[in-house]
């Protein structure tokens, strides 16, 4: 931790004793001293440098990029070691993130999502990376203006850049090619057309579903913003909204929409990632999921199930995707030298040329227009045309909430919706639950 003397005197005659020492013993430390000398950010060839990187990416295709590019990273800079340290889910990395906060032994940079960045960001635990950003090895306009906008802005928080994309990905409507080629049926553009189509190829004595998916607090916020609904939390963060006035009637229609056709066996209702089972083994003509799960969908058929993927389907009040994913963020307790090194880690990993290595690998979106315009990207959707579902939902992309409370109500959301879509709670017992969950929550944070 570094002390800022508050008393003049004091600090002068401190400082005259160790006169022949560090001028960061007169409380002006490094990260102060190569702010002001434009240094922020920039590597001393001559230095080593360490960085600690804390992610969620323990196996397959997603732990294959990061690996990948860490390495490719270090050969460039060979001053520099990654030290990457990948927990089993992203469950287990914000405990032990929340665990490092509080011991003040954080790893240099981390993966983050926006609600746990706020948690960390009112503890002072996250550094900002607006220095960075305007420093000589920082990030020109131009480059800003080259993220895509929501993409951007989902790294910011209380008006300041506090993360950057990293492996960022949105909702789409998978669907087997091949079953609705012979069906003579297009993918479905609306959500009357989903419902519609759901029917047309489920078989009534249960051999095939229309369609399968885990409900998740996700998929109703999305059905939610697709049926007109407006905000989920009100401006001033002390309660939600979804539940009132006008919002009403979308939040219930979210749940209501799809549930006679579970009711009828059109829709399988599953846990976790066993939908994943349904769609691959043709046993469901669509599924909802990420557009990261594709890799793995693709590794489950052996490359012989033709996958095809599109926005999901829009609804009166316009269409929407979930954005998901993490962001990178630098830590305010790491060594400074350290973050020097994480900062120009981060911008590499960032880069138009590294993203789209990284896309191609694991199935997320690109994060840079120019890394989608890029050659390799354009060879690449040129060869896999389908997985343009995911670049061109970006603009429907939304995250309801980044309040630390929210994590709370994702839970109760996700179970309630899932008891209205089974026919367990009527869809407005489910949503007062939601609402008092929600309320109590906000209630404990403001």
């Amino acid at each position: 931790m570094t002390y800022h003397w508050s008393r003049a005197p004091m600090a002068a005659c401190f400082c005259l004793v160790l006169l022949f020492m560090p001028l960061s013993g007169c409380g002006f430390n490094e990260s102060a001293r190569r702010v002001q000398t434009g240094l922020l950010g920039i590597l001393d060839p001559g230095a080593t440098y360490t960085v600690d990187f804390w992610e969620a990416f323990p196996s397959g295709a997603d732990k294959d990029a990061v690996e990948q590019l860490a390495q490719q990273y270090m050969d460039q800079h060979p001053n520099v070691t990654i030290n990457l340290q990948a927990f089993d889910s992203y469950d287990t990395l914000k405990t032990r993130l929340t665990a490092a906060i509080a011991a003040h032994k954080t790893p240099t940079m981390a993966q983050a999502y926006e609600s746990w960045a706020a948690q960390y960001q009112q503890a002072n635990a996250l550094a900002s990376l607006q220095p960075y950003i305007s420093g000589k090895n920082g990030l020109s306009q131009a480059d800003i203006a080259d993220f895509y906008p929501t993409l951007w802005r989902d790294g910011q928080l209380v008006g300041t850049q506090y993360m950057l994309p990293f492996n960022k990905s949105v909702e789409v409507l998978y669907y087997n090619t091949d079953l609705l080629k012979a069906a003579g049926i297009k993918p479905p553009d609306t959500m009357s057309e989903l419902e519609a189509t759901i029917k047309k190829v489920s078989k009534g004595d249960g051999s095939r579903w229309g369609l399968s998916f885990t409900p998740q607090v996700d998929e109703w916020a999305t059905f939610y913003k697709a049926f007109g609904g407006g905000d989920f939390i009100s401006a001033d963060k002390k309660m939600i909204t979804f539940s009132e006035g006008a919002n009403a009637k979308s939040a219930l229609q979210a749940m209501d929409d799809l549930s006679p056709l579970v009711d009828s066996g059109a829709i399988h209702i599953t846990r976790e990632d066993a939908w994943q089972n349904d769609f691959t083994s043709g046993k469901a003509a669509f599924a909802i999921g990420s557009v990261s799960h594709y890799p793995y969908l693709l590794k489950s058929t052996h490359n012989k199930l033709h996958i095809g993927q599109v926005p999901l389907p829009s609804g009166p009040g316009g269409r929407y995707t979930s954005l998901y994913g993490t962001n990178l963020a630098l830590f305010s307790n790491s060594d400074n030298a350290a973050r020097n090194a994480a900062w120009d880690f981060m911008k590499f990993l960032v880069s138009p040329e590294a993203n789209a290595t990284f896309v191609q690998v694991t199935g997320y979106i690109p994060v840079r227009k120019s890394a989608y315009e890029g050659a390799p990207l354009k060879a690449f959707y040129t060869r896999y045309p389908e997985r343009k579902a995911g670049p061109e939902s970006i603009v429907y992309g939304f995250v309801p909430s980044i309040l630390p409370a929210w994590d709370q109500c994702r839970s109760t959301i996700t179970t309630s919706y899932t008891s209205a879509l089974t026919g367990q709670l009527s869809s407005d017992t489910a949503l007062q639950k939601m609402a008092n969950t929600c309320n109590y929550a906000l209630a404990l944070d403001y």
